[in-house]
């Protein structure tokens, strides 16, 4: 009995503004390409059950070429493999009002064999494979605490599905979404299951023999440098045996974070002979996204660095960002629950508020994005 795991595809992700021939945002592109290999390598592997652990799309109200080519993949797939998928909805696709449906449901209304499990707490039984599967969507979080989080003896095989933060990872950026019921081993009664099936972190990561975060299938958190080196894809377990397999996929956009220059004892020709030096090593400029940060580095030494060769960068690669860290600015903070987090400049975080930020209905959110990100470079 196997089942896959996925979890975090982020599906109508967007950034950086680049598009395609076809004139659809590489970034996006990239997310759907790589949740189209992981349905032709999950075809190869024909698995008893395929759960998905949350955040399928990257917002509540994707754009309607995210919505079409993840149906026409999924009907593709379903030519080639008919196994059951058992999606639990995230936080990102999570519907803010109570009168909107979840856009799962319209997966679950097209393609045949998807079970959605959005806003409460749900148990979802295949009798004819043996399994229960107990799903806990980001939106009934606070609802599992006071609900019996238990398997059904009833069946071979118990399963469940949670879209969450772990109490034991340490990771900032799940912090931001305010939740307050942290998963562990005891309120999840995580060694009586056969399985438990993660979604939230995007790091492949093991919590135990039978506990594990698939991770995203793409680099798309608020902070992609963190998982520059992470691999990304997601697994194949086996029911019977305990034995599990990361599978990596193979086409994932390669992101690149130099490791900083301390420029506090540095002209700024030798800061340019060193920049040039470190983009040098970077195979295929073109396809790669590339973060510089210099640090320590003082106001005339700024001036006179060389902003026509740094622009040629930017115009060469997918994405390049210049950090610039001034002398005597703090690098890091600390927060109140003793993480060390980085300090992001403020273009950073004026483009993650960006990409989150949502507009009312009928406004165009690519127009809005490019405008404010346009007066911010003027």
């Amino acid at each position: 009995m196997r089942l896959v795991h996925l979890a975090d595809l982020h599906l109508g992700y967007r950034a950086y503004n680049k598009l395609t021939s076809k004139g659809l945002n590489i970034r996006e592109r990239d997310v759907i390409r790589a949740f189209k290999e992981c349905l032709d390598r999950i075809a190869a592997i024909n698995p008893d059950l395929i759960l998905i652990a949350g955040d399928i799309f990257h917002r509540p109200r994707p754009g309607n070429t995210s919505i079409y080519l993840t149906i026409k993949f999924l009907l593709e797939f379903r030519k080639a493999c008919t196994s059951p998928i058992i999606m639990v909805s995230g936080n990102h696709e999570a519907s803010k009002s109570l009168e909107n449906e979840s856009i799962l449901k319209v997966i679950e209304a097209t393609v045949p064999g998807v079970k959605v499990i959005d806003k409460q707490i749900e148990q979802f039984a295949l009798d004819e494979l043996g399994v229960n599967v107990l799903g806990i969507p980001y939106n009934a979080l606070c609802d599992f605490e006071r609900t019996n989080i238990t398997p059904d003896n009833n069946y071979k095989y118990n399963v469940l599905a949670i879209h969450g933060s772990y109490e034991s990872i340490k990771c900032p950026e799940l912090d931001t979404y305010g939740q307050t019921c942290l998963i562990n081993a005891e309120n999840i009664s995580q060694g009586k299951w056969n399985y438990v099936a993660l979604g939230h972190y995007h790091k492949y990561t093991k919590l135990g023999e039978n506990t594990y975060y698939s991770g995203a299938i793409e680099r798309t958190s608020s902070n992609i440098w963190q998982e520059a080196r992470d691999p990304k894809g997601f697994i194949e377990y086996n029911l019977e045996t305990g034995q599990q397999r990361f599978h990596m996929l193979e086409c994932t956009r390669k992101v690149v974070d130099i490791k900083r220059i301390n420029a506090s004892r540095l002209t700024a020709e030798e800061i340019n002979c060193l920049i040039e030096e470190e983009m040098s090593k970077i195979p295929d400029l073109e396809e790669t996204i590339v973060r510089l940060t210099l640090e320590d580095i003082d106001s005339l030494t700024m001036r006179n660095l060389d902003y026509k060769k740094l622009g040629t960068y930017r115009k060469q690669a997918l994405h390049f960002r210049l950090n610039l860290i001034k002398k005597g600015y703090e690098q890091d903070s600390v927060s109140e629950k003793g993480i060390i987090k980085e300090r992001k400049s403020l273009l950073e975080q004026f483009e993650d508020e960006l990409n989150t930020f949502e507009l009312a209905p009928g406004l165009n959110q690519e127009k809005f994005r490019d405008l404010a990100k346009s007066y911010i470079y003027e």
